[in-house]
């Protein structure tokens, strides 16, 4: 009997050795600390100790930030966008640690378009409000400020002296309080359940919304000779460096009184295909929205592979291309005259018309149909890269 139970103790006893040797006492992480490039990938290694204990819990992996850097469930790591974010791996017992650091990235932009908007004198500071936007040829502004296209601009909020004309020849410098020559950071307001883009910022338009990149301090030069001559330098709310010239003429707007801009709705719409022989390249649409006493004319031109119009948005050109409103043939229809339209954008959708323009006489309007209102602000995404 006392030789059973000796056999029975040292079994037991050997039962306890065996678990401690294969029990996991921690976990750490290879590296502990990583670098990386937006879009760049990397593996962290997890390592066991002691080297012979076997986990046979789950192992769950998590970042802080996935806007910065996201990790799958082998410890891959791919960089999203600019930032920190830590990474964490979890047993049942144990957890360890990677800090991600993601670089800021470098903008260059060369932009070959220009367009001043005069908000007019804000009454708390007696300063005159600035908008500037630079854009490149992928996109178009109305005189109203209205864009479309797929492109890139940048939306500088300056602030002038109150007697200022047009853009003044300056420095402006990012500050919190509205002084002269100075610039309005970006930030991002609420209204609702969406989101707007404010102040100063880097913006990607595309025909799904916008993205923006906001500036949290800079500077622009403003040098004028026979033309602009612009140098902005700006860093970005994550640290990025964006960095943009202009050469060129600017145009500038009067927007300081939003009652200049008259709403029209239409309630008839009539499409019809017509030939414009000086095109035979393109098909041409005739739409005619009329509502009362007044008509509101426009001829686009389409692709020659389609024979009748399509959603999308329709801008004013001298150029000749699908998807444009020809010059000198769209017109708008009052009972005291019949005005040529000098700018347009007219945006399709489901059998809806919407879109603004300016007559002769400078008069701008903007228009719907079908009681469907435009609202023309654009949601606030990611910044795509």
């Amino acid at each position: 009997m006392k030789n059973k139970l000796l056999y029975i103790f040292i079994c037991f006893g050997c039962l306890i050795g065996c678990t401690n040797e294969t029990k996991v006492q921690s976990i750490k992480l290879n590296p502990t600390e990583l670098t990386l490039n937006i879009g760049e990938s990397s593996q962290i290694e997890m390592i066991i100790e002691p080297i012979s204990a076997t986990i046979y819990t789950p192992v769950s992996w998590q970042s802080s930030n996935s806007n910065v850097a996201q990790v799958d469930n082998k410890g891959n790591i791919t960089a999203i966008y600019a930032g920190e974010c830590l990474i964490t791996c979890k047993t049942k017992h144990h957890e360890a640690y990677c800090k991600i650091n993601v670089i800021a990235p470098q903008y260059e932009f060369n932009f070959t378009n220009a367009i001043l908007f005069d908000e007019g004198i804000k009454p708390e500071s007696n300063q005159r409000n600035l908008i500037l936007r630079l854009y490149d040829s992928n996109l178009q502004i109305d005189s109203t400020g209205i864009m479309f296209g797929n492109g890139v601009f940048m939306n500088i909020n300056l602030y002038a002296p109150a007697n200022s004309e047009e853009l003044p020849a300056m420095t402006y410098q990012t500050s919190d309080t509205e002084n002269d020559y100075t610039i309005k950071q970006g930030a991002l307001v609420q209204e609702g359940n969406s989101y707007y883009a404010t102040g100063s910022y880097l913006g990607q338009y595309t025909d799904n919304g916008l993205s923006a990149l906001f500036f949290s301090e800079g500077k622009v030069e403003v040098n004028q000779n026979t033309k602009y001559n612009i140098i902005c330098s700006f860093i970005g709310a994550q640290k990025e460096t964006i960095n943009a010239t202009f050469n060129g003429s600017i145009n500038c707007y009067d927007t300081s009184k939003e009652n200049e801009i008259i709403t029209i709705e239409y309630d008839n719409a009539i499409t019809e295909p017509i030939d414009i022989p000086e095109e035979p390249n393109l098909n041409h649409t005739k739409i005619t929205l009329s509502h009362k006493d007044t008509t509101l004319i426009f001829i686009a031109r389409i692709p020659k592979s389609i024979n009748t119009i399509i959603d999308g948005n329709y801008y004013l050109s001298d150029n000749i291309i699908a998807y444009t409103l020809i010059n000198d043939k769209c017109s708008f229809i009052t009972p005291n005259a019949t005005l040529n339209i000098l700018s347009a954008i007219l945006k399709i959708n489901n059998n809806q018309y919407t879109g603004t323009f300016t007559d002769e006489n400078g008069k701008k309007y903007s228009f719907f149909s079908s009681k469907n209102k435009n609202n023309t602000k654009q949601p606030i995404k990611s910044f795509v890269h």
